[in-house]
Formats: C-alpha cells, structure tokens, sequence
C-alpha cells in the first residue's frame, strides 16, 4: 500500500532567549554575539503512514508532539530531515488559523477558500458546516467573542466537511463538550473509513485507546516507540512511572532512564513547555517583561496528572521567568468549564503573596492550591502575569495553558450546580431544640 506520510530523520530546534532584545542583539551582529541557546523539540524522527491510519501521538508536556504535528502539516519547516505528504492535509489546532475580528460565518468562508474550496461548493456545505459547529447566533459574532470551545467547534466543523487526504487534530476535542467529541469522534471515524488518515494528540488515554489503531511515544523531542496502541500505552505508562519515581527517589525499574536535572534535590523543577511559545496571538499576549514557562496540575502528592476527583486537593504550578527588572507583579490564573465560563480565580495578590523585586533572568514557581469541589468535566487554566505599572496590560497571558478534568468522587453525590460550596444546615423546631447538619 502507498505511503502518504513519510518523515527521514527529521528534526526541529528553536532558538530560546530569556528577553526580545536579546535576539535582536544576536541578529544584528549577524550571530557573532551569542545571546540564546538551542532548544531541540525534534531528533532524528522516521515515520510511515499508510491511507486510513489513525495514529495517536502519546508524551508528556513538552515532549514535542504540537512541534511535530506542525512540521508535518507544513507549518514548521524542520531544521533538518524531509517530510513528504500525499494529498490535502489539514491541521487543527486551538484557535489556529481563526481570525478574531472575523465572524464566524467569514472565518468558515476564509478557511475554505484557504484549503482550496471553490467557493460554490464551500457555499452548498455551509449549512452542514453551521450545524455541526452548533454555535447558533454566534456564527455572525466575530471570534474574539468566543470561548474556546465555541472556537474549536467552529475549527472543526470545517476541517472534517472539507474531507481532507490527512487530517491532524492537536488537542481540539479537548475543550468541547460531551456531545461536541462524540460528534467529532464518530465523523472521524467516517473520514477514516473513506481513507483519511488522521494524527491524533490528547492526553486522555482512553480516546487514544479507543480510535487510534497506531500510537506512537514522544519524550524529549525523540519517539521512543511507535507501534500498536496498547503496547505504546504500556510504555507510556511505564515513563511516566519513571519519571514519579526519579522525582522521589524510588529506586523503579521500568526501562526508562529520565536525565536528572541539577535542581531536582532543591524544591519544584523548574519546567519550560516550549509549546506555549508557539501560541498564536489570540491565545497569547503581553509587554514581555515576563514570560510564563509552563503551567502544570498537579494532584495531592505533587504529581502531574490530567485527571482529579472532585473530593480532592489540586495544584495549578505555574513557571515563569522574568526578561527585565519588575519591582512588583501579580500572578494569577481562572479556572474555565467546557461551556467557557469562569468558574473559578486565583491571584497572589488576593492571597497576600508577594512578588516583590524580581530580575532579569530571575525564576519563579508559583502554586495555587485549591480543593476540586466542581461539577465533574473538562476545565481549562488561563494564567496571567501582570504588574500595577502596566494596567489594563499583562506581562504575559496565555489562554487554555493547561487542561484537566474533574471526575466524581466515589459515592459522592451529583454535583447540580457549578460548584459545591462548604455548608452547614440547621433545624430550629419548638423551644429551641435545633439539630445541625
């Protein structure tokens, strides 16, 4: 059977720099000045992929899997290797290629015409389109005014009615609702009984299981394996395994060697996502006097994971780095449900943290702990530095840096609202006896 992906020893690197002006200095001196460092998100990968291959791309944060999703749709230009495609192919990220200030009417008329759509037959789909996006109203509303969700419905909707030769979904299931991801699993399942072959990314295991008949396993940049998916989950869970137990100390044999790092015995990790750096503005934005790294959910032992009860204890770890001097700033993050809406929010200010003094080049963890007493699904973290010298301005914002889930505690009761409030109730009955809950 015919390949319609194949990648040669690819490869991808990044130049990282902790201030913009540091990679303008580099480049006017035309790089005898060196300024930044080399960040290598891709090493030496080799892939095949036949028509009707649904392949699901497992690792964790940082691993590469966005950077390698990109490099094959042709967004990316890898730094070397060849990557070699068959037919149309279609990338779906998280507010990928939307335009704002647009309707959504106009960006779904833009998409089309992009991906190479005459606009009479874009014209005949669009109904389909508009009904499987579901957003109502909001389709003549422009896209800054959407939630997240709304814009990956909106994304989506029009990737699988155009049928393209190779479809990539990077994450895009992961804020939509119950009933958006069992629409979007069964069209893909369609499109993959046509002959599409599709690249799938999502750190809920259990899709990947269920949809993808290959997997493959990024760390660091490198696969690490690439084969049926269960045995590639095996292997997932076994790095992961490693990975908790080089952070505690417990000697594990899993056949995974994680590199330690020099400030492993000495508090948190310091941890960078390069991912977040490649945000698109709507999703991104600030002066850049600061930069967040990386944000994690961690649960009540400090481990990262993508999944809590809702009787438990949660961390949201937020990383950054400072590229100037800022005498005061704030850090603070709010947490969105499936349908967009702010539930919850947090700052260091509210809770009388100081971040006082920071320098250039300086780090900083920030956790915020919290007990997950929240309607069970999907949530999302929006983190925020901000500083009183820039109002109305952030250092730096990033939208949907990091995504978890909430499931029913066992034998807790069903959660009917958005939250579940710490109460007490009491019964006054006659001369004054009372009974408390």
């Amino acid at each position: 059977m015919s390949t319609v992906v194949h990648l040669e020893g690819v490869s991808k690197s990044y130049r990282m720099y902790n201030r913009p002006l540091d990679r303008l200095q580099e480049a006017l001196s035309f790089g005898r000045i060196k300024r930044g460092r080399d960040f290598w998100a891709l090493k030496d990968i080799s892939l095949e992929l036949e028509p009707g291959t649904t392949l699901g791309v497992m690792g964790r944060n940082g691993a590469g899997k966005s950077t390698l999703l990109q490099v094959i749709s042709g967004v990316l230009q890898p730094t070397s290797g060849t990557v070699e495609t068959v037919g149309q192919v279609v990338l779906l990220q998280i507010g990928a290629g939307v335009n704002p200030d647009f309707t959504g009417r106009e960006n779904v008329m833009l998409n089309g015409l992009m991906l190479g759509i005459p606009r009479d037959k874009l014209l005949d789909r669009f109904a389909e389109i508009e009904a499987f996006a579901d957003i109502g109203e909001f389709m003549d509303q422009p896209v800054k005014t959407y939630s997240s969700g709304m814009r990956a419905r909106l994304g989506f909707a029009v990737a699988v009615n155009v049928e393209p030769d190779i479809l990539i979904v990077d994450e895009t299931l992961s804020v939509g609702d119950a009933i958006f991801k069992a629409m979007g699993i069964q069209k893909m399942l369609e499109l993959r009984d046509r002959g599409t072959t599709i690249l799938f990314v999502s750190h809920g295991t259990g899709m990947i299981k269920n949809f993808c008949n290959q997997a493959m396993l990024l760390h660091r940049g490198e696969m690490l394996y690439h084969g049926g998916t269960a045995e590639t989950l095996d292997r997932y869970q076994a790095l992961l395994s490693s990975t908790e137990a080089q952070r505690s100390g417990r000697p594990v044999d899993t056949g995974y060697e994680i590199e330690a790092q020099d400030d492993e015995l000495d508090g948190p990790i310091f941890k960078e996502n390069p991912e977040l750096e490649e945000r698109v503005p709507g999703l991104r934005h600030g002066t850049g006097e600061a930069r967040i790294m990386s944000v994690e959910i961690l649960d009540e032992n400090e481990r990262p994971v993508r999944m809590v009860d809702s009787l438990s204890s949660v961390t949201a770890r937020v990383h950054l780095q400072y590229a100037e001097d800022v005498k005061k700033s704030h850090v603070e993050i709010t947490l969105r449900n499936k349908a967009g809406l702010d539930v919850f929010s947090a700052s260091t200010n509210a809770e009388n943290v100081s971040l006082d003094g920071m320098r250039k080049g300086e780090r900083a963890i920030v956790d915020f702990n919290f007990e997950a007493w929240l309607q069970p699904g999907q949530y999302s973290v929006t983190t925020a530095v901000s500083s009183p010298k820039t109002k109305n301005l952030y250092l730096d914002w990033v939208d949907v840096a990091a995504v978890f889930k909430i499931e029913r505690a066992k034998g807790q009761p069903a959660i009917p609202g958005l939250v579940r409030l710490p109460t007490t109730a009491t019964v006054h009955g006659p001369g004054g006896v009372h009974r408390d809950g």
